[in-house]
């Protein structure tokens, strides 16, 4: 298990500016945190104060709570990525841990004034930012238009191209969440998600092993029950 020296060094080294001034990092070392989950643990962001999260280890699934006994899984996270967890609000948020899971949270704010009048920091919160409300835009496009077989599709795409620094396979993947999360995460039933994989894997777009290992067979044929237009010859 990685301390938190190993995980901010790391944060430092694949996300940080290289420019930056030892006080600005001595300043976001002082305000970041590590947290080593458990599978299934989870921390809860409950104050107004948005935050970051790199993941170093891992994967994590971001749940808002819509009410006492409704919540929905807004994002996934893996490692390498930069999450934004958005301040409690209307909705509190939580990080889950899909299985164990290392990683360092840090204050937006923190991050935002260690770039002082430099606006690399800045733009890197912004991008991030960014990213996280344009995959929310997608999935509610997704969600208002798309067929089952659409949005799983979309979504193994997505997967693949999010995991791509971390396999040695470019054709096959392992999904770290259950067939109930990727479900809620598609706004489908979990009946409906397994009926979806058996139905691909007979059209032969799709190989599983288990619960969580795909192989893409067809690449193409993926894309078209994705909805996509096939690549150009």
């Amino acid at each position: 298990m990685n301390d938190f020296i190993d995980l901010f060094d790391e944060f430092d080294r694949r996300i940080l500016p290289h420019h930056l001034t030892d006080a600005d990092i001595l300043r976001l070392r002082h305000q970041a945190f590590a947290l080593h989950l458990r599978a299934q643990g989870h921390v809860d962001f409950g104050n107004p104060e948005d935050h970051f999260a790199y993941i170093a280890k891992g994967s994590v699934k971001l749940v808002a709570y819509l009410s006492s006994s409704r919540e929905q899984i807004v994002a996934f996270g893996f490692p390498g990525e930069l999450m934004h967890i958005p301040g409690a609000g209307r909705n509190g948020f939580s990080l889950i841990a899909l299985e164990a899971t290392e990683l360092l949270a840090i204050p937006a704010a923190s991050l935002l004034a260690a770039s002082g009048k430099d606006s690399t920091l800045l733009r890197l919160a912004i991008e991030q930012t960014i990213l996280a409300l344009g995959r929310s835009r997608a999935n509610s496009i997704m969600l208002g238009t798309h067929s089952a077989r659409e949005r799983l599709a979309g979504f193994l795409f997505a997967m693949f191209e999010r995991g791509a620094r971390h396999r040695a396979s470019p054709e096959t993947i392992r999904l770290p969440m259950s067939r109930a999360e990727i479900a809620d995460s598609l706004g489908l039933t979990i009946e409906t998600v397994s009926r979806q994989f058996s139905e691909m894997r007979n059209l032969g777009l799709i190989e599983t092993s288990g619960r969580s290992i795909v192989t893409i067979r067809d690449w193409e044929g993926l894309a078209l029950a994705a909805g996509q237009m096939p690549a150009a010859a």
